[in-house]
């Protein structure tokens, strides 16, 4: 980061808009080519400087990192205590992510993923220093606040990776590249480091005379980032194991609050001789046991499924009884990271629609113009039943035409960078809805009922206006729409009028933190999944309307129509008819499928136009979703 960025963030006052964690952090995966790949992730490399942290997913090959300091031509290997070395074809740092050459990074057909770590305050920092053997050295660093963890490695010699953690304090220190637990000795002098410096001895796995080393600074929970510079998106921090798993679909082990949902976790046990753990939510962290993609630092070993963890809106819960991360009264430390946190600027960010079209199995089945799909809708277009997915869920897949239970489908993977689903061929019948989740739009929250009223965390940062709440066993949906209020609820799955009922959300509105749900919504034990939709101005308008049989527009403050529409008639029986771009949207006939029903589409009806504005029905629609003095509940995204 240039000093003259350093100033003014330093200079920012609270409230003024700081960065977002999309801006220093990110996760890619791709698949190796041998020539020539740029990556495009986001990340300002070239202005600001930062770290590239690589790693083969298929394959058993030690992981490469490499940072602006030292160049693209060179790396050093967390699973090895080898000195820094050449990586052969360089690689360059760009300033919107970085390209590869032909070399251990870029593979034929390896599946690798990169997390990129960009220099920020707040963040993290890169400092490289040549050593001298002074005991008690002062090494000044740039990341303007207290570094929760520092790793150091001579990258002249063989030599170990030094890991201070401030859980661990400053009297121990963890290797990196091993699976010792946390050692007693003097290699950051018996200091905490501060603000401005840390200090190192006179060892020469962190200052010996004439050696050159990189120490890479991770921060902890300075809260200057954000709208109003006010929140965190790094978290260095502890928890002590339970050995308790998961029981009936119910996470049971040690629950951490960090006050927002991560994306990348790194783990270490400090009590005994395990594994360091790399997890994040592109390569798959679902709540489902054995599902997590891990990957180790100190191993070269390829990715392996294992282990559980539940992200939950305000931190984490580990899901498994594993010794090597949940093991009763043992200690481990963690590096946290927060999910994505930009509030969307176009619907084309948060939405789309596809027809399954794999070319080989490099590429998803659907395919998106944004990074990631969160939430997916299936089903043919000739028929059959719709089913939901989620990043969160992972293969598990829920219907929304019937009452039935969570079922499982291999193809439901999230990791790729433009799209989801693993399935060759191309089949222009099966269609797929795709949403992300962003603030202020679009969140999906898993929990477990009580059986009793329920405060719920959730992430969308605004009160939901639309939620959609399932049972991930045998129950029927409930639907809380804004317009209804909390004494009323419908279900996806029926065409039913609105009920009255306070056993559903307990009376009680959502908020912009938390919603409530009662036992009629999620009963004792229950595992439940929750889409949550809200208003968001340019890009979503969840409303209703009173029909009066005549053309009538539906203003949505769009300023190019909408591309979604879902409408269900509330205070009579009426089906969840929903219209999208990709189908049509247009002067004449536009197709329509019901998401409460497994017919076909139906393709002869003139129900909508096209408005800029929203949408308009139409008086042919007199029967259906513009029938005289029905009410209506919608949603329509742009």
């Amino acid at each position: 980061m240039t000093n003259i960025r350093r100033a003014l963030q330093a200079a920012a006052a609270v409230g003024e808009a700081g960065e977002d964690v999309e801006d220093v952090f990110s996760t890619y995966v791709y698949t190796g080519t041998e020539a020539t790949l740029a990556i495009v992730n986001g990340i300002d490399f070239s202005g600001e400087g930062g770290m590239a942290w690589f790693k083969s997913r298929s394959s058993v090959r030690n992981h490469f990192l490499q940072d602006t300091i030292n160049g693209g031509g060179n790396y050093i290997s967390s699973s090895t205590t080898g000195a820094e070395a050449s990586i052969g074809d360089t690689n360059t740092f760009n300033s919107d992510g970085f390209t590869l050459g032909a070399n251990s990074n870029n593979n034929i057909a390896e599946d690798i993923v990169a997390w990129s770590f960009r220099e920020a305050p707040g963040f993290f920092d890169i400092v490289t220093y040549t050593g001298d053997s002074v005991t008690g050295r002062e090494i000044p660093h740039n990341l303007g606040s207290v570094p929760g963890c520092i790793i150091i490695k001579n990258i002249s010699e063989a030599r170990s990776w030094i890991v201070y953690h401030r859980s661990v304090g400053n009297a121990d220190n963890l290797i990196l590249d091993t699976t010792n637990s946390a050692q007693a000795t003097a290699m950051f002098n018996y200091t905490t480091p501060t603000s401005t410096v840390f200090e190192v001895n006179n060892d020469g796995d962190v200052n010996a005379t004439g050696s050159n080393y990189v120490a890479y600074l991770f921060a902890h929970d300075d809260q200057i980032f954000g709208a109003g510079s006010d929140e965190s998106i790094i978290a260095c921090g502890s928890y002590t194991g339970n050995g308790s798993g998961t029981s009936g679909g119910t996470p049971a082990g040690p629950q951490i609050t960090l006050g927002w949902e991560p994306q990348y976790l790194m783990v270490k046990d400090t009590t005994s001789t395990n594994d360091w753990f790399v997890w994040d939510t592109i390569r798959g962290l679902p709540r489902i046991a054995n599902s997590s993609a891990s990957l180790n630092p100190n191993l070269s070993d390829a990715e392996v499924l294992e282990y559980g963890t539940a992200l939950q809106a305000t931190g984490f819960q580990l899901a498994d009884n594993n010794a090597a991360i949940n093991n009763s009264g043992s200690t481990y430390i963690y590096i946290a990271i927060r999910r994505p946190m930009k509030v969307p600027e176009a619907g084309t960010d948060v939405f789309g629609v596809d027809t399954r079209g794999r070319l080989n199995t490099d590429l998803p089945g659907f395919d998106t113009t944004f990074p990631r799909v969160d939430l997916a809708i299936i089903n043919a277009i000739s028929g059959g039943s719709f089913y939901t997915s989620t990043r969160l869920t992972g293969t598990g897949v829920v219907y929304t035409n019937t009452t039935a239970g969570e079922g499982t489908s291999s193809n439901a993977k999230f990791d790729y960078m433009n799209g989801w689903y693993s399935f060759a061929g191309t089949d222009a019948d099966q269609i797929s809805w795709m949403f992300n989740r962003a603030p202020e739009f679009m969140d999906v929250v898993c929990f477990t009922g009580t059986g009793a009223s329920l405060n719920v965390d959730h992430g969308l940062t605004v009160a939901p206006e639309l939620m959609l709440v399932k049972g991930r066993t045998t129950s029927a949906w409930n639907v809380y729409h804004s317009s209804l209020g909390p004494t009323k609820y419908l279900a996806l799955n029926s065409d039913a009028a609105a009920v009255t009922s306070s056993i559903q959300w307990d009376d009680t509105a959502p908020t912009a933190s938390v919603f409530t749900v009662d036992w009629g919504a999620a009963g004792t034990g229950d595992n439940m999944i929750a889409y949550l939709f809200a208003t968001l101005a340019g890009i979503s308008k969840v409303g209703g309307y009173t029909a009066d049989a005549t053309l009538t527009t539906i203003n949505c403050g769009f300023s190019a129509g909408a591309r979604f529409i879902l409408i269900k008639r509330t205070d009579a029986a009426g089906d969840w008819y929903f219209w999208d771009y990709f189908r049509g949207i247009v002067a004449g006939n536009d197709p329509y499928m019901l998401l409460n029903d497994s017919a076909a589409e139906v393709t002869g009806t003139d129900y909508i136009d096209p408005e800029n504005s929203g949408f308009q029905i139409t008086a042919a629609g007199s029967s259906t979703i513009n029938v005289d003095t029905g009410t209506y509940i919608f949603l329509a995204i742009a």
